[in-house]
């Protein structure tokens, strides 16, 4: 053999070695363990990061059981009554991508045992029982056709009157809707009984299964801390010495079992997928917090998250589903609520009810196209940015923080802003400032002075989303003065761009 031939086989031997030497070594992410030091290795992904606005759905019997001449129905009558005969999941998702959503989703599970996916351990389910449709299925399918992360919610409240249908895999009990099952709420040494919890991961880990969610988003019963901030005898988990002390809650080995599932699965599925709920329902730094049709006052150092209801909470039964005695908070409110968010490190997630025949009203359908219609023009300072180190200036802040904070008298608490009001947020060299009135002649930047965190020279250049207008603008002690031009490029919150050196 020649020496050349020589060469090239030493080389290629040496290189075929090399290869499995590296996949060998290839790096394989670890499975989660059931406890809360392994779940915290958990990251919010970055595409939830990026993410600020989403569209969930509360649409169920509770929204029959408001219709008029329905009050003395019985949750079970109203399930029976509950055609839906409207539902159209290509619709719906047409109508989140008109709105401007990133992400969305349906209430997979709320206030009763029947199920909005097509269960097979439960036969109240939305495929067997009211619509006769897989809801959760369905819209996931419409989701994924757009690209769209999907959020799924499950709503528990008080567990032993949830679990309806067979118990779980391991206990074919059936408990009838129709019959009292209160025992289990006392089975346990005096709380829930422990094959109730069974039953709730069962149902929650076949959805994850099935549907593959984007994000959970977790409100009652997960947790149970909100019951205690309510009621003002816990505070930024803190108890207090006055009031109750029982919670209503998951116990902790079965929240740690359901987490490193669902996580695990995002490994397998080859995808980043990340938990939502409520105040401190668990550790810190395993998901994103949310805040119930709230806000918060101040930049936040850590990502969250607000569902917030559309309607305002005129009447109190059922506000979360289609009443139209809640009047619908106008495209202007939302998209200052947007921003203000946004700019303190957090993301929207907006409740749209439907009717009960699954159609959305005229009202809604109107106000999500007017935030559709200014996301166009200004979505490149929400979508994908980050907050700057000021959330934003001007003399008005949320009144009201926390759970609720946005829904209480009516919504007369969500704040009023003023031309002086201006919130910012930042991608890449561009420092978007978003003026929440119309500022009229000149815009004033007092955080933008030639004195503070932009040093003269810094700005390269201005100018107006949606407007072709040149910008006149003058950096001084006092702040950035802009001459803004005659014509407003849209209705509310008015883009200034700012783009740096």
């Amino acid at each position: 053999m020649k020496l050349n031939q020589i060469a090239l086989l030493s080389i290629a031997f040496v290189a075929f070695f090399a290869c499995e030497t590296k996949k060998e070594t290839k790096q394989v992410k670890p499975l989660y363990e059931s406890d809360w030091s392994s779940l915290q290795k958990h990251q919010t992904p970055q595409w939830l990061l990026d993410a600020k606005f989403g569209i969930y759905c509360h649409w169920g019997p509770q929204t029959i059981e408001l219709l008029p001449g329905n009050e003395e129905l019985s949750r079970v009558e109203a399930i029976e009554k509950w055609k839906g005969e409207k539902f159209d999941a290509k619709k719906w998702v047409d109508l989140f991508q008109e709105a401007g959503a990133q992400f969305g989703g349906p209430v997979a599970w709320h206030g009763s045992g029947m199920l909005n996916w097509d269960s097979e351990l439960s036969d109240w389910n939305s495929v067997k029982h009211g619509p006769k449709v897989d809801i959760y299925g369905e819209l996931v399918k419409e989701l994924r056709k757009r690209n769209m992360p999907v959020v799924s919610s499950f709503h528990t409240g008080n567990f032993w009157e949830r679990m309806w249908g067979r118990l779980s895999w391991k206990d074919s009990t059936y408990l009838d809707p129709n019959q009292d099952h209160s025992k289990y709420a006392t089975l346990n040494d005096g709380r829930i009984a422990e094959v109730i919890f069974d039953a709730w991961y069962d149902r929650i880990t076949e959805a994850i299964t099935k549907y593959q969610p984007d994000m959970i988003w977790f409100d009652v019963g997960f947790g149970g801390t909100i019951g205690g901030d309510l009621k003002k005898y816990a505070i930024s988990g803190r108890l207090l010495p006055h009031g109750d002390n029982s919670l209503n809650s998951v116990p902790e080995a079965y929240q740690q079992k359901m987490l490193s599932y669902y996580f695990n699965k995002g490994i397998e599925w080859n995808k980043d997928v990340e938990v939502i709920y409520k105040t401190h329902d668990i550790p810190t730094g395993i998901g994103m917090r949310d805040i119930e049709d709230g806000n918060l006052i101040g930049l936040q150092y850590d990502p969250w998250m607000a569902d917030v209801n559309m309607q305002r909470h005129f009447e109190w039964k059922s506000t979360w589903f289609y009443n139209p005695v809640n009047k619908v908070k106008t495209a202007g409110t939302l998209v200052d609520m947007l921003v203000d968010m946004t700019s303190k490190n957090g993301r929207m997630l907006l409740n749209v009810p439907p009717m009960a025949d699954g159609s959305f009203a005229p009202e809604v359908t109107k106000e999500l196209q007017a935030i559709g219609a200014w996301l166009k023009i200004n979505g490149e300072a929400i979508y994908n940015t980050m907050p700057w180190v000021f959330f934003g200036e001007g003399p008005t802040e949320v009144t009201n923080p926390g759970h609720h904070g946005q829904g209480k008298q009516r919504g007369e608490l969500i704040p009023t802003y003023t031309a002086q009001d201006i919130r910012f947020t930042q991608n890449g060299k561009n420092l978007y400032a978003i003026c929440l009135e119309w500022p009229g002649e000149e815009a004033l930047i007092r955080t933008l002075g030639s004195k503070g965190k932009l040093y003269p020279g810094d700005i390269k250049a201005l100018s107006l989303l949606g407007s072709d207008a040149s910008l006149k603008w003058q950096q001084t002690a006092e702040g950035l003065k802009v001459k803004m031009p005659q014509v407003k490029p849209c209705d509310y919150a008015y883009v200034i761009k700012i783009e740096r050196k």
